[in-house]
């Protein structure tokens, strides 16, 4: 083989490995991903108010308290449509993907110890029946650091695909911030959705937050 075939082969070579490497972004139907966004994120803003906000509520009860956690109130499972754990986790996995879903799961449905102890506590764990091991009630940990606390009005018909990079798209929509000052923050949130074997899940944080005014405006310089 003469230098200049040599050559060729090499590059056809590195350009063959460089498609493998880099990928392609994929291809989409516009309109399948707006509605199935819009769908999920509705869902994600009940689960952001479970994992983040001021969540399930719990009754004021001693005699069926668990240390700082308490069982849970009827009233506010209605309201999040659930009833134990394990509809939380399916809710969770309905919406986010596989991997964000369980990053979400192992920090607020288990606690997190090291070889000193417990450093945080689960947020909700499922307390089960002692006589025959049947769910009995989700228990609420009454010292839970609230996260999310400013109310937040999505604007879907703002909703829509801002760009692909490699198998994730993305949306764009408008929200409303409020706090409890009643000061209010207009801004633009980015959310990753992956295709999965049981349809598109959100891939990343759909809430948002009110910053302080200063912060807020050189961020939005």
């Amino acid at each position: 083989m003469n230098k200049k075939a040599l050559l060729l082969t090499i590059v056809v070579i590195f350009c063959v490995f460089s498609c493998f490497s880099c990928g392609r972004d994929r291809e989409y139907n516009e309109e399948e991903v707006i509605i199935a966004a819009e769908k999920l994120i509705k869902q994600s803003e009940i689960l952001n108010d479970i994992y983040y906000g001021k969540g399930i509520d719990y009754q004021k009860d001693e005699s069926t308290a668990n240390g700082a956690y308490y069982q849970a109130d009827i009233l506010s499972l209605e309201k999040f449509g659930v009833q134990t754990i394990n509809d939380i986790r399916k809710m969770t996995t309905e919406c986010f993907t596989e991997s964000y879903s369980n990053s979400i799961m192992s920090t607020m449905l288990s606690s997190i110890s090291d070889e000193s102890g417990i450093q945080i506590y689960s947020r909700y764990y499922q307390k089960y029946n002692s006589l025959d091991d049947t769910e009995e009630c989700i228990m609420v940990y009454k010292n839970a650091n609230i996260f999310l606390t400013d109310k937040v009005v999505y604007d879907y018909s703002s909703l829509r695909v801002s760009g692909v990079k490699r198998e994730e798209v993305f949306v764009k929509i408008n929200v409303k911030v409020t706090n409890g000052e009643n000061k209010t923050q207009h801004k633009e949130v980015e959310i990753a959705l992956l295709e999965e074997s049981n349809g598109w899940r959100i891939n990343s944080p759909t809430y948002a937050r009110y910053l302080d005014e200063e912060y807020y405006n050189d961020l939005q310089k």
